[in-house]
């Protein structure tokens, strides 16, 4: 699967809405390389590879316009929410994934929520933007 919640981000959304968890106050829009692909298994950000210019990684607010569009499809048996466009400046070399983790205050142990393929390598030179836009969670209930 390309893009998808890990087992943690599931846990973690069942865990805050259905037992009062306390959400993570900020989140993370990261981007990472192929070197490691992000599966549902994927635990925290150090069993991934970021890219390793500056500008890898955008805040996120939770409770606010970062996340927009939600929707419910009673037609498609289908709930969606998006994120919005990620503006990330600068030199790129190797993105592959956006990945989606919590605040920890240590990088690295910042929990993998979700995952997004981009489609190709992604490279951008100094003074270029990469825009990634749409990135979305479904919920579907399978038959």
């Amino acid at each position: 699967m390309a893009d998808g919640f890990t087992n943690k981000g599931k846990a973690k959304l069942l865990r805050s809405f259905f037992q009062s968890e306390t959400p993570p106050a900020n989140v993370y829009a990261y981007l990472v390389t192929n070197a490691v692909a992000p599966t549902a298994d994927t635990n925290t950000l150090s069993d991934l590879q970021e890219i390793t210019e500056s500008g890898k990684e955008i805040s996120l607010d939770l409770n606010s316009t970062d996340f927009d569009n939600a929707e419910e499809d009673d037609a498609n048996d289908i709930a969606s929410i998006q994120i919005k466009d990620l503006i990330f400046d600068g030199s790129i070399t190797g993105a592959s994934y956006v990945v989606l983790t919590d605040d920890d205050a240590t990088e690295a142990d910042r929990v993998v929520y979700a995952y997004w393929a981009l489609g190709s390598v992604r490279n951008t030179d100094s003074g270029d933007t990469l825009i990634i836009a749409d990135l979305q969670f479904n919920l579907l209930e399978p038959e």
